[in-house]
C-alpha cells in the first residue's frame, strides 16, 4: 500500500444513519446519497453509555472506556462525592493523531470533542466542545488560533443562541453562522499545506437534534396536538451542511478516503428519571436527619428544585445564551440551599448515581468511597445483586410499568488499566425515551418527570460512510462500532494496528482486491499514554463548563 495513502474523516456529531438514508433517498443530500451509492453505509454501534464523552474517547484511541478512563462528560473525583469534568489530559490511550505523528504522517485535527488541552502533533490540531469558553490555548501550533481569526473570522467552538419558539430564526441562523465558520476554519487548514490524515466534526448536528427532534418525528409526545409538518427549518440545516461536505470534498486529493460518521445516534427523549430519587425510594439511598437537612427535604417535597429554577429561568428568558454563558453558574452555591449530595448519610447509603442517558450506579465502597459502607467482595457483590433486583422489580404506579430493562454488571462491560473508575451497574431503561439522570443530584422532587429544553436523546447507533478506492460500493455495512474506526483509518493509512487496541479493521468493507494487496498488519506496541494525568479544569472552567452541559441538557 501506497505511504501517500491519505484520509479525510467527518464528524457529525449525535447523527443516526435512519435520518440521513431517508433525507438522502428524498434528494434532500445529494452529496451524502452519492458518498453512499459508491461506497459502504450504514449504522454504527456507540459505546456504553452511547454519549459523546466516551464515544470520542473511543473513537480516538480505539479503545473501550475501561482503558481510556472516560465513562461521561464527568468522572468521580477519588476520595469524595465530587463529579468534575473531565478533559483530554485524563484519557488513557494515546490518540489516532499522535500515533500517526509518530510515524511522520502530517495531521489536521478540528473540533473533535475531549480533544481540550490540546497535544503536540505534526500539524495543526483545534480543539472542540468541552474546551473552556474563554480559552486561549485551544491551537497547536498556539499561533493558529491568531492566524484563524485574522485569516477566517473570530473563530468560536459554541454557538451563540439556545433555541426556543419564540426564537428560533435568530437559533437557526445562529447555527448557520457556526456551520460557515467551521467550513471556512477547515478550509483554510486543508489549505496551509500537505496532509496525510485530516478530521473535522460538527458537534451542532448534536445540539439541534436534542433541542428539535420533535420537529423530525412526527410521533413524539410533544407534537400531541400538532400534525403538520414541521421538519423543514431541520432539512435545510441539514441541506446546507451537505453543501459543506460537498465543497470540502472538491479539495481533497485524487484517491482520498473518505469516512463520515457520527458517534452515537439520537431518538425521541420523554421523560428524565432521576435515579437518586428512585433510589431513596428503594431504602438505598438515605438523607441526614439534621436539621438543615429535613428543612431542605420538605421545600424538595414541595417543588423548591433545581430544575424548576431552570424552568423559570427558560420562561424569563435569562437562558437565551445558556449555551455559553454562566446563566447557571449558581448551582454550586444553590446546592447549600436544595436538597444535594452535601444532604446525604453516606454512613448509611449503599449506593448512589451520577451519569447520562443510562443509569449509573455506584456503590458506595468501603475503601474506595470516603464514607463507605459496603465491604468489599460478599459484601459489594450482595448489595449489588439487591440493586439489580429492585431496580428491574420497580413498577412505576403513574405509568403501570417498569423503569428498568435490563442491569449490567460493569465487569460485562468494560476491561482495562481504568476498569476500577467504571459504574458498578449500568441500568438500560425499559423505555428508549427514558433518560436516566443522576448529574444533579436530585434535580427534580419526582422518580420521573417530562422533559424540558429538549426533545431528543442518544440512542445506541450512529452512522458510518466510507467511500473511496478500495472500499466496496454501493454496499451496506454490516457492523461494527466506533471502537473500530481508529484502526481501520491506521489500516487505510499503511500502518500496523496496535494489538492492545480493542477495535479492529473494519475489512469487511474493503475488497478483496485491496485486503490481499493491503492485509492487515498489527505491532505490539503499547498504545498507552505515558503521559497520562489528572490535569483538572480551574475552578471558573469548571463553572462554565458545567453550566454549558446543563444548559443542553446533559444536567437535569
Amino acid at each position: 500500500m501506497s505511504s501517500e495513502s491519505k484520509v479525510f474523516v467527518i464528524g457529525l456529531d449525535g447523527v443516526p444513519f435512519g435520518i440521513i438514508r431517508k433525507w438522502a433517498d428524498e434528494g434532500h443530500l445529494p452529496t451524502m446519497k452519492r458518498l453512499m451509492d459508491e461506497g459502504v453505509s450504514g449504522e454504527l454501534a456507540s459505546t456504553m453509555p452511547p454519549t459523546s464523552g466516551p464515544s470520542w474517547s473511543t473513537f480516538t484511541t480505539g479503545k473501550n472506556p475501561g482503558k481510556t478512563g472516560i465513562y461521561d462528560f464527568l468522572y468521580r473525583r477519588p476520595g469524595s462525592y465530587v463529579f468534575p469534568p473531565v478533559n483530554a489530559q485524563m484519557r488513557g490511550g494515546r490518540s489516532l493523531w499522535s500515533l500517526l505523528s509518530e510515524q511522520g504522517r502530517k495531521v489536521n485535527v478540528i473540533n473533535v470533542p475531549i480533544s481540550y488541552p490540546v497535544e503536540e502533533v505534526n500539524g495543526t490540531l483545534i480543539s472542540g466542545w468541552m474546551t473552556p469558553y474563554f480559552a486561549k490555548d485551544y491551537t497547536y501550533p498556539p499561533e493558529l488560533a491568531e492566524e484563524i481569526n485574522r485569516e477566517v473570522g473570530d473563530y468560536r467552538i459554541y454557538p451563540a443562541e439556545t433555541f426556543s419558539e419564540g426564537r428560533k430564526d435568530g437559533f437557526f441562523k445562529a447555527c448557520d453562522e457556526l456551520l460557515d465558520l467551521l467550513t471556512d476554519t477547515t478550509l483554510h487548514v486543508m489549505r496551509r499545506g500537505e496532509w496525510d490524515f485530516m478530521m473535522t466534526v460538527y458537534f451542532d448536528t448534536d445540539r439541534i437534534f436534542h433541542q428539535l427532534w420533535h420537529y423530525v418525528d412526527p410521533q413524539h409526545p410533544w407534537r400531541a396536538h400538532r400534525e403538520e409538518d414541521l421538519s423543514a427549518p431541520v432539512v435545510a440545516y441539514f441541506r446546507r451542511l451537505d453543501a459543506k461536505v460537498a465543497k470540502l470534498l472538491e479539495e481533497l486529493p485524487p484517491d482520498t478516503k473518505v469516512m463520515i460518521m457520527s458517534d452515537h445516534g439520537m431518538g425521541t427523549a420523554a421523560r428524565f428519571v432521576v435515579l437518586n430519587n428512585l433510589l431513596m425510594n428503594t431504602g438505598f439511598l438515605r438523607l441526614s436527619d439534621d436539621l438543615p437537612t429535613r428543612l431542605k427535604a420538605f421545600a424538595f417535597r414541595r417543588g423548591f428544585t433545581l430544575r424548576n429554577v431552570h424552568r423559570l429561568v427558560d420562561r424569563l428568558g435569562f437562558a437565551k445564551h445558556a449555551e455559553y454563558k454562566n446563566v447557571y453558574s449558581f448551582d454550586g452555591v444553590l446546592k447549600r440551599f436544595f436538597l444535594s449530595f452535601l444532604n446525604v448519610d453516606w454512613h448509611h447509603s449503599r449506593a448512589y448515581s451520577f451519569g447520562r442517558h443510562y443509569g449509573s450506579v455506584f456503590l458506595n465502597v468501603r475503601g474506595r468511597e470516603p464514607m463507605g459502607c459496603v465491604d468489599p467482595g460478599a459484601d459489594y457483590e450482595k448489595t449489588r445483586d439487591e440493586i439489580a433486583e429492585a431496580m428491574l422489580s420497580y413498577v412505576d404506579p403513574e405509568l403501570g410499568r417498569p423503569m428498568v430493562a435490563e442491569c449490567l454488571k460493569r465487569e460485562d462491560l468494560y476491561s482495562g488499566e481504568h476498569f476500577e473508575e467504571a459504574p458498578d451497574l449500568v441500568l438500560v431503561p425499559k423505555d428508549l425515551s427514558d433518560i436516566f439522570f443522576g448529574l444533579s443530584d436530585f434535580g427534580s422532587n419526582r422518580i420521573w418527570d417530562s422533559t424540558y429544553r429538549y426533545s431528543g436523546m442518544h440512542r445506541d447507533h450512529g452512522m458510518l460512510i466510507a467511500h473511496g478506492s478500495g472500499i466496496r460500493r454501493g454496499q451496506a455495512f454490516d457492523g461494527g462500532g466506533v471502537v473500530d474506526l481508529a484502526p481501520t483509518i491506521l489500516h487505510w493509512m499503511g500502518h500496523e494496528v496496535p494489538r492492545d487496541m480493542d477495535g479492529a479493521s473494519l475489512t469487511s468493507m474493503m475488497s478483496e482486491e485491496y485486503l490481499r494487496d493491503n492485509p492487515v498488519r498489527f505491532s505490539s506496541q503499547d498504545s498507552s499514554r505515558e503521559d497520562h494525568a489528572d490535569h483538572e479544569y480551574t475552578e471558573d472552567e469548571e463553572d462554565e463548563i458545567m453550566d454549558r452541559l446543563r444548559a443542553l441538557g446533559y444536567m437535569s
